[in-house]
């Protein structure tokens, strides 16, 4: 399962899971790749609701690994070719084993290796400064699209923004609308997802400033204008896991 979800922006209920896994003897397999380096343990002098450090969904929510393996990936907060795998004490030692890509393959390149080590100095520096700064834009974003009546999925506040279209026809050109607009989206499109989902999904970064936050709110507010979008009243938004949130 995902930690955060690519395209909801979501978080399960990972308690609640990992829980029911461990009663039946199961393995939880989470992939956090979406946010590792985002969203971390919680503490009282947090700089935003995503925690601190960014040290993943299992530290958010101060789960232990039994019975679990967490997946993280650096290619997304980090910019870097790497991954890594936090395991119980018994599945590492099997793995290293009994896993071929851990026996037969390389390791990550040595640029890459340097850009996470710089990236981990520079979390550990003034992390927590830039998920608030993150957290802020995130929000910006997020009440503008909800004062403007558009549809979204989100409920945690997380900076992956999905945005469903009224008519899934126009993709292409909203795509080309906010492009012109310079605004750059990742696109579902039919059949990779359900007809009645097709749509564009916005990532905030801390590279953003505050003037494309500006610049986008403008793009979406001309978007609404031109092309149907799916509206709060169409679409109730639904987190994995959980009943949604009013």
């Amino acid at each position: 399962m995902d930690g955060v979800n690519s395209m909801t922006g979501n978080y399960p209920d990972l308690p609640v899971l990992a829980r029911i896994c461990r009663e039946n003897g199961a393995l939880l397999y989470v992939d956090d790749a979406h946010g590792f380096g985002v969203i971390g343990e919680r503490r009282a002098d947090e700089t935003s609701p995503y925690g601190a450090r960014g040290n993943s969904i299992v530290r958010h929510f101060d789960e232990s690994y039994e019975n679990l393996v967490l997946v993280g990936g650096f290619s997304k907060a980090f910019s870097s070719l790497l991954a890594f795998l936090a395991v119980p004490r018994w599945l590492k030692d099997h793995l290293k084993v009994a896993a071929a890509p851990y026996l037969y393959s390389g390791p990550s390149p040595t640029a890459s290796l340097a850009t996470a080590l710089a990236g981990l100095d520079v979390n550990e520096e003034r992390g927590d400064e830039i998920r608030a700064r993150l957290y802020r834009m995130t929000a910006r974003v997020l009440a503008h699209v909800r004062a403007l009546g558009i549809a979204t999925p989100n409920t945690d506040g997380l900076p992956i923004v999905e945005i469903p279209l009224g008519d899934a026809d126009d993709l292409d050109a909203v795509a080309a609308f906010l492009w012109e607009h310079g605004i750059y989206v990742t696109l579902a499109s039919y059949p990779l997802v359900p007809r009645d989902r097709v749509g564009f999904r916005v990532q905030i970064t801390a590279a953003n400033t505050d003037e494309e936050i500006d610049q986008l709110c403008a793009a979406l507010t001309e978007l609404v204008a031109r092309f149907p979008l799916q509206s709060t009243t169409a679409v109730r938004p639904v987190t994995a896991g959980r009943p949604a949130e009013e």
